[in-house]
């Protein structure tokens, strides 16, 4: 092949290559490997993401507390049943009058002979009822047999909190499970994060590995031509040299592509729950729109959605409950309790009642030497901290969103930027080409031109993979 027929034939392989974007020289390889959206990786993540069935554990354990500290702190319906014989060691007159029968029954004691006793009791944090029936058959010849009801009841109708203090331990519990859900559902936003971010890296990182092997594919064309000039005595060992050193570059950038790849799919793999070794490509994404907010509604929207600040909300609702129960600590407890029984004695047909009915008040210590006063000042310092940090952290909130509005149109730019290069570069490299077929070009400075475009192309990729990543990062800064 002469000297023009070289040049033509490397013309022609330059021109398909840049006119394709250099897609079909390297895709073979990459098309062999199942394509997998961004959609079905999403909906893996939700079900096999080792991070969220943590989250998922913790968020039912929160749950569990919470149904425990309420059936702990609620009603509860008991029953009691008893049977004893009761008898004398020494021999003596075992007849009673039928009222001392009915009273010992009434009262709950039991008599010499039989005694059966049944019970139900309902008791809550503040409330307590039982009823009590027995029936006793006392011993001696006359077989007395005395029935016995007993209703008592107490209630505390005030311990320094209000609703009462068990109350209080139900109200931590549901801050406790309100914050592990925040913690939940910022978890499976971190997640779903994770799996986007690690998407659109690999996306690009697919992307540059295509651009990488079209740039080798034509520099070993390049090499095979400037053999054959050499050859023709038409270019120099040194240039031979150069191009077999630009080659080994490009298959070595080519390698690293290839291996950056790898990583990025495991990383995937390991964010969507999958086999590390698993293979796949992922499928193209199309460019989203520059998001459509202000300043300010990205702000309300971050003050409304981040999970930090959600959490320090539920901390200062439970650190105002632990304050309160504090300071109730130092009020006296008044109670109220009152008991009516009933008692029948079958054998002398009399029966009988009595009531009771009182107030009980606990007094808190007189004298504690200042810890009543200093675990107060502690709870009351652990909200003021509270509010402390809920500020630095709208401040910090404030400063990323901020950043990342910046960061999403600055990307944008930069890829448009980089699209206007693709474009020069494009134009320069085929008005090379046409210098070399007029013969007033270089084959050096269409292969430069060349390494140019492929070089505009791959920052082009780059540019667009850091604009989604941005944009990406947007919707997490604001809490979506």
């Amino acid at each position: 092949m002469n000297m023009v027929g070289v040049l033509k034939k490397v013309i022609v392989v330059l021109s398909l290559s840049a006119a394709t974007g250099f897609a079909q020289t390297a895709g073979g390889a990459a098309s062999v490997l199942p394509t997998v959206p961004l959609e079905q990786l999403i909906a893996a993540a939700r079900e096999g993401s080792p991070s969220l069935k943590q989250s998922s554990i913790t968020l039912d354990t929160a749950r569990a507390a919470l149904a425990e500290a309420m059936a702990q702190n609620g009603v509860s319906l008991g029953g009691t049943g008893d049977y004893s014989h009761q008898g004398n060691l020494t021999s003596s007159n075992a007849a009673s009058s039928a009222g001392t029968l009915t009273s010992a029954a009434a009262s709950g004691s039991a008599v010499n002979g039989e005694n059966i006793k049944a019970g139900l009791s309902l008791t809550g944090p503040a409330t307590s009822l039982g009823l009590t029936a027995q029936h006793s058959i006392t011993e001696g010849t006359s077989n007395d047999q005395v029935s016995s009801l007993v209703l008592s009841g107490s209630q505390t109708v005030f311990d320094g909190y209000p609703g009462g203090r068990a109350a209080a331990a139900v109200q931590q519990a549901d801050t406790v499970s309100k914050i592990s859900q925040v913690t939940y559902d910022a978890a499976v936003k971190s997640a779903l994060y994770q799996v986007k971010q690690a998407y659109y890296t690999l996306l690009g990182d697919q992307d540059t590995v295509v651009l990488r092997q079209a740039i080798a594919e034509q520099a070993s064309e390049n090499l095979a031509l400037y053999q054959g000039l050499f050859t023709a005595q038409k270019a120099t060992r040194l240039d031979v040299l150069q191009v077999q050193v630009t080659l080994t570059q490009a298959q070595l950038d080519v390698r690293t592509a290839q291996n950056t790849v790898v990583t990025d799919r495991r990383k995937l793999s390991l964010a969507v729950g999958w086999p590390l070794e698993k293979e796949y490509s992922v499928a193209d994404s199309p460019l989203p729109d520059l998001p459509a907010m202000g300043a300010q509604d990205a702000l309300d929207s971050a003050f409304q959605q981040r999970s930090e600040l959600l959490t320090l909300e539920q901390d200062i609702a439970a650190a105002g409950i632990a304050l309160s129960l504090q300071q109730s600590q130092g009020m006296p407890v008044v109670s109220l309790k009152a008991s009516l029984g009933v008692g029948q004695d079958w054998t002398a047909n009399v029966n009988e009642g009595a009531f009771t009915a009182g107030a009980s008040i606990a007094l808190p210590p007189i004298f504690d030497g200042g810890l009543q006063n200093a675990q107060v000042r502690q709870a009351a310092n652990q909200i003021a901290l509270y509010n402390l940090q809920q500020v630095q952290q709208r401040q910090s909130i404030t400063i990323d969103v901020q950043n990342a509005l910046f960061s999403v149109a600055d990307t944008r730019d930069r890829h448009d930027v980089a699209g206007l290069n693709v474009q020069q570069a494009q134009g320069q490299y085929d008005l090379e080409k046409a210098k070399l077929a007029a013969g007033s070009g270089t084959t050096l400075d269409v292969l430069t031109a060349f390494s140019t475009l492929a070089t505009a192309r791959v920052g082009l990729e780059q540019a667009k993979s850091n604009y989604l990543l941005a944009v990406l990062n947007l919707y997490t800064t604001i809490g979506e």
